[in-house]
């Protein structure tokens, strides 16, 4: 596969594009936090809240499993569980066969707090969203796809159609 040639001027956009992407990025993630501070978590908690629910599920997970998942400091990782089992919303324990290994549960108190921020953050979202031109969301849309996912126009509307193709019920 070749690689497009670009011109300067299409070099530039593309940057200005990306600039702008990443600068949305940081304002969304910027109001997701202030949804979670809202509720009394750090940013680094709720990162550290989330990335558990998400590995371990209703299951649990060793804290260096934690600790690799999120590729921190075993310090870092600590510190945040501490403050989360604290606030009722992780429970931690030893197992009795090895006391050496620390393990980590989403308490019922946790998984709520998940659900709530989730419908939150969903609402702040989609206001952020809703406040930016439709033109530049597709551009910029366009170019993660392109640039990012190797997937052109065609490409992303074919992988779409066949998704759907995929999801109905055939009819015989």
């Amino acid at each position: 596969m070749r690689a497009k040639v670009l011109t300067a001027q299409d070099g530039r956009q593309a940057v200005r594009l990306r600039a702008r992407m990443r600068m949305l990025f940081r304002r969304a993630i910027a109001q997701v936090d202030a949804v979670a501070q809202a509720e009394g978590l750090s940013p680094a908690q709720y990162h550290v809240l989330l990335a558990l629910a998400a590995e371990a599920g209703e299951a649990d997970l060793g804290q260096s499993d934690l600790v690799r998942h999120l590729e921190t400091s075993r310090a870092h990782v600590s510190m945040m569980v501490r403050a989360l089992v604290d606030a009722g919303l992780v429970r931690e324990w030893r197992p009795p066969g090895d006391r050496r290994q620390l393990r980590l549960a989403v308490t019922r108190s946790g998984w709520s707090l998940l659900e709530r921020l989730g419908e939150r953050q969903e609402a702040v979202l989609h206001s952020f969203v809703a406040a930016l031109d439709p033109a530049e969301i597709g551009a910029i849309v366009d170019e993660i796809a392109n640039r990012y996912l190797g997937l052109t126009r065609t490409r992303a509307r074919a992988s779409r159609a066949q998704a759907v193709k995929a999801r109905s019920p055939r009819i015989q």
